[in-house]
Parts: structure tokens; C-alpha cells; sequence
């Protein structure tokens, strides 16, 4: 996710925080805050009318819808949780609806990592990867645990030849991209797996989570009145 997106959340956390912290369990705004988090979430929807819809791929690349998208998910989270504050443990459709924010966003940071591995053109991939010599060796990839052991040693092995001052520079590149190549190939058919099952359980949640915020939201209009 961009920088500026992070430094946005990071602002709203602490302004939020310290809001909550000087309020001793009754802070301010609430009711506003959880009017913004629901229109974060809606607005984060146009990310799947992009997908579709061909017409607006003139709109930006994809990949900025979707750092947006993933902005938009994380700041309704964090307008909604501190929406929740101070909320009776009673009002058990509340809880509900929070539960679900917190799941299908964690669902949304999973997907976006898995979506971060899966490579664009798995020929031209193994075409390079052939072509530089095999420097790094291809791992075997079997599972979930695998493939982020993989992910994770990739990074750590990256760092260490940008550390490195005694290989060449036109090796250490060609070393930093065979490693990256021999992960992605590796890692390729299970994360596809993982993706589409993802897939097929964010989308109704999503679908669950738009249900009872509606009803939340006409329970409190009822309530009202």
C-alpha cells in the first residue's frame, strides 16, 4: 500500500486514540465516525465495478484501484472499531456487524498478500529464470506454511545481498533476480490455490457483512423513532 495511504491511517489511528484514551470510555463523534466508516466501505466497492466493467479502464491502472480499495477497507475498520467504543454488550447485532468488519478485512489483508505472489506470465518467468544460469535453487512448495516460509526466507535472503558489498554489481543483480524468479515459480500453483479459495469466502462474507450493516443500521432508525 502506498506511503501516503499508511501515514493516512497512522494519523487516524492516533487522533482517534487519543480521543478515546481522554474520553475514560465515552469519546466523541461516535455516531459521525460510524456514518464515515460505512461510507468508506461502500465507497471501497468501486474496486469490483473497475474489475468489471470495461468501460472504466481508462480510470487508472488497476493496481491503484486496488491499494485504494485496500486503504478504504482498513480506514472503515478503523472508524467502525472506534464507532463500537463504549457500545453495550447487549446489542448483540452491533457485535455482529463488528465481528464481520474485523474478519473480512483480516480476509482482505490475506488476499492481497496471496494476490502479491501470484506472478503475471509464468512462461516468460521460467524462460528468464533458465536463461540466468538457475543461480538460486528452485524450492519446493506443497502447502500455505510452505509458501509463506518461502516468501519470508526470499525477503531475508534479498536483504542480505543488498548488504553484501563484495559481489559484483552486475551479479548481485542477476542473483536478486534469480532468486525472485525460482519464488515465484515455485510458489505459483498454491498460491492460486489459496487465491481461489480465498476468493470464494471473501465474497460472501462481503455479502454477509453489507446484510447486517443494513440491519444495524435500520435497528438504529427503529430504536429512534
Amino acid at each position: 500500500m502506498p506511503r501516503p495511504y499508511i501515514a493516512i491511517l497512522l494519523v487516524e489511528i492516533s487522533v482517534l486514540g487519543g480521543l478515546a484514551a481522554a474520553s475514560h470510555g465515552r469519546p466523541p463523534l461516535t455516531y459521525q465516525m460510524g456514518w464515515l466508516g460505512c461510507g468508506s466501505m461502500l465507497v471501497m466497492q468501486l474496486y469490483s465495478v473497475r474489475r468489471r466493467v470495461r468501460a472504466l479502464r481508462r480510470l487508472g491502472a488497476l493496481r491503484s484501484w486496488l491499494d485504494a480499495h485496500i486503504f478504504l477497507g482498513l480506514q472503515g475498520f478503523v472508524l467502525v472499531a472506534y464507532h463500537s467504543i463504549g457500545a453495550s454488550p447487549s446489542a448483540s447485532l452491533a457485535a455482529i456487524n463488528f465481528a464481520l468488519v474485523a474478519i473480512v478485512v483480516a480476509a482482505g489483508v490475506v488476499g492481497r498478500y496471496l494476490y502479491s505472489l501470484l506472478p503475471r506470465a509464468r512462461a516468460s518467468d521460467a524462460r528468464a529464470y533458465a536463461a540466468l544460469g538457475r543461480w538460486a535453487p528452485l524450492p519446493e512448495c506443497r502447502g500455505l506454511c510452505e509458501l509463506i516460509g518461502l516468501d519470508l526466507e526470499r525477503r531475508r535472503r534479498l536483504r542480505a545481498l543488498r548488504r553484501d558489498r563484495s559481489l559484483a554489481p552486475d551479479r548481485a543483480r542477476a542473483l536478486r533476480r534469480s532468486i525472485a524468479l525460482a519464488s515465484r515459480i515455485a510458489v505459483l500453483e498454491v498460491a492460486e490455490r489459496w487465491f481461489s479459495r480465498w476468493t470464494l469466502l471473501h465474497r460472501p462474507l462481503a455479502l454477509l457483512l453489507l446484510a447486517t450493516t443494513t440491519l444495524h443500521i435500520l435497528a438504529h432508525f427503529a430504536y429512534a423513532a
